[in-house]
């Protein structure tokens, strides 16, 4: 499984046409098939969502981004995220500690 950070946030002002709640809704399903621990921003009242997300590779990541209802109306930053100890692991193997 890979895990990912992702900022999913509306452009500002909010356009009409974003389906905020749709949004909302696929987070939510998300959540209860167990890939993603969903979060709002305060700031973005109740439009913009920190997720952490648990899938099995990039293309499940950009099929639920490019599926996301609040679609062109957004912006999204992707983190990866890897364990210390994978970290440490893979610099050990680089030769780099």
């Amino acid at each position: 499984m890979a895990k990912f950070l992702v900022l999913a946030r509306p452009n500002k002002p909010i356009p009409e046409k974003a389906n905020i709640q749709g949004a909302r809704e696929k987070w939510k399903e998300l959540r209860r098939q167990g890939k993603a621990e969903v979060y709002e921003i305060i700031e973005d009242n109740g439009a913009g969502f920190v997720v952490f997300l648990d899938v099995a590779d990039h293309d499940e990541l950009m099929l639920i981004l490019f599926s996301n209802p609040i679609g062109n109306w957004g912006d999204y930053q992707v983190f990866p995220l890897g364990t210390l100890e994978g970290e440490m692991a893979a610099m050990r193997a680089a030769g780099m500690i």
